[in-house]
């Protein structure tokens, strides 16, 4: 990970705590704001990789018979679309909740800027970032990355990210894995869990918590 972990404005809301402690409480978030780093260096990467995708080690691609990333891709090119991104919409109440743990951008400028200014946010922290280079103005990112997506494309911006910006379907693209056996909180539907793994639906299963 980045090199210190630690941001300016995570020191200072530790004033009584050592810096172990520090960075211990703070590694969860910062680990996770990795991912837009690493978004972003590959998407810049000399290689010229047309999409990056982002999926957590715990998720899995479990409809075979289709080439579910190359239809996002198409879909995405269809639509113009720079990021795609997913819900916890098989969870109650989490239908506009964006999980982090399956995202795919297209390579393009636009995308490169949105994860260049959202690890910036995150480095400036509280009073958010002036300037991003995606035309917003003053948007603070200082919890995870997740809350800082979900306030760009909601919050007082969502003007500006429309039409670049996607929210898909979780119980597709994005399923808690806890819906194959039982859920401890409410779902959506309770046929995800009747049926498992043999839903039509389900094309991506993440085994997300912990």
């Amino acid at each position: 990970p980045t090199q210190p972990q630690l941001t300016k404005w995570q020191r200072r809301g530790c004033v009584k705590m050592d810096e172990k402690t520090c960075t211990r409480n703070n590694e969860r978030e910062n680990f996770n704001w990795e991912k837009h780093l690493m978004l972003y260096e590959y998407l810049i990467s000399p290689q010229n990789f047309t999409h990056v995708l982002m999926l957590d080690a715990d998720a899995a691609l479990v409809k075979h018979s289709l080439d579910i990333l190359g239809n996002i891709a198409k879909d995405m090119e269809k639509r113009n679309l720079d990021v795609f991104l997913t819900s916890e919409d098989w969870l109650l109440n989490g239908e506009n909740r964006i999980n982090g743990g399956f995202l795919m951008t297209r390579n393009s400028e636009w995308s490169q800027h949105l994860f260049q200014d959202t690890f910036r946010a995150h480095v400036v922290g509280p009073g958010g970032l002036r300037r991003w280079r995606i035309g917003i103005e003053h948007q603070e990112c200082s919890s995870n990355e997740q809350i800082c997506l979900n306030d760009i494309m909601s919050g007082s911006n969502k003007e500006l990210v429309k039409g670049h910006m996607s929210l898909e379907s979780g119980v597709i693209y994005n399923r808690g894995g806890c819906t194959v056996k039982h859920c401890g909180e409410p779902i959506t539907d309770p046929k995800m869990e009747a049926l498992g793994m043999k839903d039509e639906r389900l094309q991506v299963l993440h085994f997300m918590g912990g």
